[in-house]
């Protein structure tokens, strides 16, 4: 039996993430599933964007919790990633509920308010969360995600039916580990080798300790921002954003130590006062301990890992039998299971015109 197949910020490789053009390929293409991610902006509406800010994906430099959906919609969130979706829109959460209402599951990442909704009343965010998740009419199919696992165990217990899932990041150290294209731009490794590593996978490729730290450390050399994501400075400061922003209130240190607490999975998730019933585990995870994903599934929680991309990533989870496995390439794994599988009609359509998306 294949896994199921959850298309990370939709069909994201062929079309912008997290928008309606990726969702409705994604949806097109016969996933299983599509997850994408939520914030909350200054007057209190659910938009979907990973980052906080929006300078990778859109034409200005704005900080999402701090505009009004008025001033997000006056974007373009399409053309950085072809001129083709020139014009696209930041989606609302209903938007994106009704684009990816086709699919059997929708994971949702609801990211902790920040900026003029910041709180750390957990309780009141969590009702907030049940509210837009029960007047969707898509309850049913909804999974909510996070990283705050507080916020989890409120939803669980205000609501016990809903399905929830734990997101975990990868162990501390390889979680601050620069990725391919920032060991290039330090000059640790070639841009032969940094393509390798992103199109094969990173399990027998990532570079060792030394030069991991070696490059930790040049990153305090950089002094300026490149707008680039292989930025140095950008890149650290994504990582300490993206730890902090989940968990408002808390400092760095006592977020790093939860991180830690994370490296024997099945231990921490016996240790939560709720069970999910999925863990999205980072992919990577899995091959520190390739039993994980045997060893939490025999406790009923599905193993999601994410996002799985490479062909030797996706051909090593595979062989680990998860349930789901959640990639930024339905198409790539479609046709590893099925070598004969062709891109359907309504998908092909919406590549060639991505204009019938909207």
């Amino acid at each position: 039996m294949r896994p199921k197949i959850i298309a990370h910020r939709g069909a994201s490789h062929l079309a912008p993430e997290n928008t309606l053009a990726a969702f409705r390929l994604a949806a097109a293409m016969g996933v299983d599933g599509i997850e994408f991610d939520t914030l909350l902006t200054a007057d209190g509406h659910l938009v979907v964007h990973h980052e906080y800010i929006t300078d990778l994906h859109a034409n200005a430099n704005e900080v999402i919790p701090w505009c009004t959906l008025d001033q997000l919609r006056a974007l373009d969130f399409g053309s950085w990633k072809d001129p083709r979706y020139a014009g696209e829109k930041i989606p609302t959460f209903a938007e994106a509920l009704e684009a990816c209402s086709p699919v059997d599951t929708i994971q949702v990442e609801f990211k902790s308010p920040l900026g003029a909704n910041a709180t750390t009343d957990q309780d009141a965010f969590a009702e907030r969360i049940l509210e837009e998740v029960e007047s969707s009419g898509l309850a049913d199919k909804i999974i909510v995600t996070s990283f705050n696992h507080g916020i989890l165990s409120r939803v669980k217990k205000l609501s016990p039916c809903q399905r929830v899932g734990v997101l975990t990041l990868n162990s501390v150290d390889s979680y601050l580990a620069p990725p391919p294209a920032l060991l290039q731009t330090l000059g640790i490794i070639s841009g032969p080798e940094a393509q390798s590593m992103m199109e094969n996978g990173l399990e027998n490729s990532l570079p060792g300790g030394q030069q991991a730290l070696r490059a930790l450390v040049d990153l305090a050399q950089y002094a300026t921002l490149n707008g680039d994501e292989t930025s140095p400075v950008r890149w650290l400061i994504d990582r300490l954003w993206a730890l902090t922003s989940d968990h408002p209130g808390e400092n760095l240190f006592e977020l790093l130590l939860c991180m830690a607490s994370q490296h024997d999975l099945p231990s921490y998730l016996a240790s939560l006062d709720f069970l999910p019933e999925v863990l999205s585990c980072q992919y990577n995870t899995c091959f520190r301990d390739r039993d994980l994903v045997q060893k939490v599934q025999a406790t009923g929680v599905e193993v999601a890992p994410w996002p799985v991309d490479g062909v030797f990533d996706l051909q090593s989870i595979l062989d680990m039998d998860p349930v789901t496995i959640v990639t930024n390439r339905p198409e790539r794994l479609f046709q590893m299971l099925d070598p004969d599988f062709q891109m359907p009609e309504a998908a092909a359509a919406l590549l060639a015109d991505p204009s019938l998306a909207r």
